[in-house]
Parts: C-alpha cells; structure tokens; sequence
C-alpha cells in the first residue's frame, strides 16, 4: 500500500526560496570546469573527502572551514566536500540523511531536509569548496543541480538501469562504484552504460541524454564469504586499466579508501592513502572523515552511519597525498 503523505514544492520554488547569488553560480560552475578539465589532465591528485553521511548543518559548516584551510596548504590536490546528503542501508534500516530531516525513526519531512541541505551545500560554495553527492535518488537531483559539481552512483546503484542511464546525462564528473561483490569486469559495464547515450521514462517524460564522458570507476573493495576484502592491489589496479582502455573509456580510476576497503575501520583508511599514491596507478581518492572519530546517533560531528577520520587524521591524510601523489 503506498500512501501520499504531502506533495513536495517544485524544484523552482525551492530555489527561489533559497537562491544562489550571481558570484556563487558562477563559483559552481568554475569549479565544474575545473574538476573536468583535471579529469582529463589528471594536474591534480583528486581528493573527495568529509563525513559519511551530512547529518547537521553547522557541524558539516564547520568541518568544510577546516577543511578548506587544510586544501589551501597543498596546490597538488584537487579537494572535494563530500556531502551525501541521503545515506542507503543494506538492510534498509538506519539513519537516511540530511535530506530526510528524521527528527524521529518514523518521522521523516523531505521538503524541510532539502532546505536544510541547499543551504548546507551553499555554506561550502561559500567557503569555497566543490560539492559532492551521491545520486542516491534520481528525482532529488533537480534540487540540487545548480550546487553539486561531482556525482557519485553508489555501490547499491551501480548495476541499476535508471541509475546509469540517468547518470549518463550527467555533463559532469561522476564516479561509479563498484558493487559488493567487488567485481571490476562488472564496474567497468557500469560505467560503459552511462558514457552511451539513452532514452528513458523520467518524472512522466521521456528523456534523451547524449551519455556522460566524465564517468569513471571507484574501487570500494568487496564482501564476501570470509568477510571484506580488498581490490587496489597493483595487479587489480593496472588490469582496471586496461579494461577501460579496451572500451574506449576513461582510464581515470579512484579508490574509495573506507568501506570494504579498509574494512569499516577508519584509520586504516591512511594506510590505504599510502598504498594508493606509492604506484602511479590512482588518479584520485575518496575518504571519510569529519570533526571527532567513532559513530554516535546524536553527537556533534561524530558520524550517525559509518566510523570517520577525525580531523586531525584528516589533516595528515592530506599531506600524505600531498607529498606523494
């Protein structure tokens, strides 16, 4: 049984409530420009890090000014604010994200939890940080197109057709995760569907997209029988490449340093910093981090979802892709 419980406001009425003024926008999009044209110079270390979910606005705020301090030290990396603003559960159960605004586990206002996360997503166009999400829910994107200026399709996306082909009309850098089998043939076809071109029903339309040549692959490591393991050793990175190169794709490849990969243990995400940047091989990172280490359901900047970096850690993962990537 489904039940409406209100109809949100357009996206348009969204925006003119919470406006993006003329230095902004065009804030936004430099930085669209920039990220694209580093995707096809690789100049610059990719670094796309904060906290695994955004779960409050002022926590969040203050993370992205630290944050900015910390990037302006190193001219090398190319830094990211990672701002997931709806979290997936493999279970479904578990805190949603700042888009759901859940005051309670059964009370959810989405209309409130978009205004919420606009004006996060403003507050790092204005300390001067690009934005990052996940496409977690499609129809979302329209709230949030004029701030956001990398995508990413989760590892519970990935093999998805609407996610794909709806990715594939992004004009933007998108990164594409592998799914939890850690499989990279199965990646790599991912990826392959959103730089074609497609045709797809959408909001009662139907939609042409001219396929996305900013998409490339993220390795998040894999679960299997005996738990969590890898896939960035030097032998899985170098044939990643090559399986991109044989479909005319994009041989820009990033590793996500959490989750399967460092076994749902933060700090091990530094160790898999260096691992990353010793061998030529990786073209950018994902790391989650934010202000205190450890999960909390209601602590200031302590993650609601999975383990973080503290900031400190923060700050020296930073320079160790600094002074080796």
């Amino acid at each position: 049984m489904f039940t409406v419980q209100k109809t949100l406001p357009s996206a348009q009425s969204v925006k003119s409530a919470m406006p993006l003024d003329s230095k902004l926008k065009q804030r936004k999009l430099q930085f669209d420009e920039q990220l694209k044209q580093n995707f096809c110079s690789k100049q610059k270390f990719v670094a796309v890090v904060g906290p695994c979910s955004a779960d409050n606005v002022d926590a969040v705020t203050e993370y992205a000014q630290k944050l900015k301090v910390e990037a302006s030290k190193y001219p090398n990396l190319l830094v990211v604010l990672r701002v997931y603003t709806a979290k997936p559960h493999s279970n479904g159960e578990g805190y949603k994200g700042l888009c759901f605004h859940q005051k309670l586990a059964d009370s959810v206002d989405l209309e409130q939890g978009i205004l919420q996360c606009r004006k996060l997503m403003i507050n790092c166009l204005e300390i001067g940080l690009p934005v990052a999400d996940e496409l977690l829910y499609p129809e979302l994107y329209q709230y949030f197109d004029d701030l956001v200026s990398y995508w990413f399709v989760g590892a519970r996306s990935s093999d998805d057709n609407l996610h794909r082909e709806f990715a594939s009309g992004l004009d933007l850098c998108c990164g594409v995760k592998n799914n939890s089998s850690g499989a990279v043939d199965q990646l790599v076809k991912s990826v392959y569907a959103t730089s074609l071109p497609s045709h797809f029903p959408f909001l009662g339309k139907q939609i042409a997209t001219n396929g996305n040549k900013f998409s490339h692959v993220v390795l998040r490591g894999g679960l299997g029988e005996e738990g969590f393991f890898q896939n960035i050793s030097e032998q899985q990175l170098e044939r990643t490449k090559q399986l991109l190169e044989q479909n005319n794709l994009s041989n820009f490849v990033m590793v996500d340093l959490s989750h399967a990969n460092s076994g749902k243990v933060a700090i091990r995400q530094l160790e898999n910093a260096k691992r990353c940047v010793s061998n030529g091989l990786v073209d950018g990172i994902m790391a989650e981090s934010y202000l205190f280490e450890g999960t909390h359901a209601d602590c200031y900047g302590v993650s609601k979802t999975d383990d973080c970096l503290n900031f400190e850690n923060t700050k020296l993962l930073l320079q160790i892709l600094a002074e080796n990537g």
